[in-house]
């Protein structure tokens, strides 16, 4: 047969070609129009309602959540009827916090949208405490955001509809209790694996530099007494040395001429963010990345001072994640975890927020004491004998608040923040300073109320002279804190 002879073949490939595309330069920006204001806060542990209470106080503090068009904190506690509750607690002696169900409504009747439970308190109560908190949350019509079944569905977006438009949230941690990762940490359905549930986490690595003097030092006694470094068995070293390097456990160290930290974030699973934020972006009108971060920095000029050695300046991993983030669509950067208040950046109009501290912190009215806490009877410094929880004499208050950590007073001061945009584009941030009763009664402690002035400014002083590095200017007037985005 000739080629003339042949059949033609029948093309039935599409020919459109007004199809819709994705244009990462159109989809990725912000995209409400008006009007538009966005409230955030940091961390969120209640064990109360307190949205009915008639104290003027405590209703200007919730105000701006409430009056604002989507609203967004993180939840660091369960939810939950503990009388029902088919799980588990797992031994935490502080803070472990699962509140009743109407919990979540208050919450709701606060005005929030989303709440990311993307922290280190996701393992208090397993997977059944973590299933049923989103469950109550849904409930109510919050969505949940950094808890999954598996670890696509942990990292992936979450979509709240406003009248203002389509919102959405990524949440995930850099912190979690020592030796749960495994059990802490979602892992992926590959091949026969069928995963497991867990949060959204990210790993970080931490590099300390040692002065040379120290340096000289930790290798002199590492030559004398590498057995100091044991891991739980022999094959398994806990201990590695050469020339320049000395890594125990995940800490490495390096020689430099001051001490100080320095973090990486794991490069693969930054990528992968960095997709789910581009998804985000393209699907919403306005994108939310969160993190619960308990990494810090400290003074190389005087390491061992302020609390624990920590400044309050945010660890470099944060700023370079925080600017990645916005180059790829994200709207909002915000970090929890220090319980702190802390620096503002705006990078390319858009607000990174270093640490949002408290908006309400109750975790020592839980009602669940564990035995662990009974049991427990050294505390770093501070030793006890153990208790007999039938027998003792002690109240569940004195025991959560002597044989667990101790919070400074600047832990029990928060803010919420006003976001206002117009037409998409950031015009004022409005920091709404809140007293969280730290001088009692201990019956109120962690309920909101609109701080005083002295407060307040003590606060927006502290958090001005943070933002400074940045190129942030905070206007402090009539107790409020407002940065003006020149137009």
């Amino acid at each position: 047969m000739s080629e003339t002879d042949k059949k033609p073949i029948i093309d039935l490939s599409s020919k459109v070609q007004d199809n819709p595309k994705y244009i990462p330069e159109r989809d990725h920006p912000m995209s409400v129009t008006g009007d538009f204001t966005v409230a955030v806060v940091g961390d969120i542990v209640q064990t109360r309602p307190i949205t009915q209470l008639e104290d003027s106080d405590v209703q200007a503090a919730l105000a701006p959540v409430k009056d604002a068009d989507f609203a967004i904190g993180n939840l660091e506690q369960a939810i939950g009827n503990f009388r029902e509750f088919e799980g588990y607690e797992y031994g935490v002696g502080a803070f472990l916090v699962m509140a009743k169900p109407e919990i979540a409504d208050d919450l709701a009747a606060m005005g929030f949208d989303i709440l990311s439970r993307a922290n280190n308190r996701l393992s208090d109560f397993g997977i059944e405490g973590n299933r049923e908190t989103d469950g109550h949350l849904k409930r109510v019509g919050i969505e949940p955001v950094g808890f999954g079944e598996h670890l696509s569905q942990a990292r992936a977006p979450c979509y709240k509809d406003v009248e203002k438009g389509r919102m959405s949230a990524i949440g995930v941690t850099s912190s979690f209790q020592p030796g749960g990762e495994k059990a802490f940490f979602a892992a992926a359905r590959i091949g026969n694996a069928k995963g497991r549930p867990g949060v959204n986490g990210l790993h970080v690595s931490r590099t300390i530099t040692l002065p040379p003097q120290a340096w000289d030092s930790l290798n002199e006694f590492i030559g004398q007494a590498n057995y100091a470094f044991p891991f739980n068995y022999p094959i398994q070293a806990t201990l590695s040395a050469t020339e320049d390097c000395v890594q125990i456990m995940h800490n490495i160290y390096v020689k430099g001429e001051k001490a100080g930290y320095s973090y990486k974030a794991d490069r693969e699973q930054v990528e992968i963010l960095m997709k789910e934020i581009r998804n985000a972006a393209a699907y919403s009108n306005f994108n939310v990345f969160t993190i619960h971060s308990h990494q810090w920095m400290i003074d190389p000029h005087d390491p061992l001072g302020g609390f624990h050695g920590e400044t309050k300046e945010p660890p470099d991993f944060l700023v370079e994640l925080a600017h990645e983030a916005i180059d790829n669509g994200c709207d909002m950067f915000c970090v929890h975890g220090p319980f702190e208040f802390r620096a503002i950046e705006i990078y390319k109009g858009k607000p990174i927020f270093y640490s949002l501290g408290s908006f309400i912190r109750q975790p020592y009215q839980q009602d669940i004491v564990p035995w662990e806490t009974y049991s427990a009877h050294k505390f770093i410094d501070r030793d006890y004998p153990s208790e007999n929880p039938i027998d003792t004499k002690i109240e569940d208050a004195k025991f959560l608040l002597e044989r667990t950590g101790r919070h400074p007073a600047s832990y029990f001061r928060g803010a919420s923040i006003s976001c206002e945009y117009s037409d998409s584009k950031l015009k004022k941030i409005i920091i709404h300073p809140v007293d969280l009763g730290i001088d009692g009664p201990l019956s109120d402690l962690g309920i909101p109320k609109i701080a005083s002035e002295e407060v307040a400014n003590n606060l927006l002083n502290e958090i001005a002279q943070l933002s400074v590095p940045y190129g942030t200017k905070l206007e402090i007037k009539d107790g409020l804190g407002v940065i003006k985005l020149e137009q």
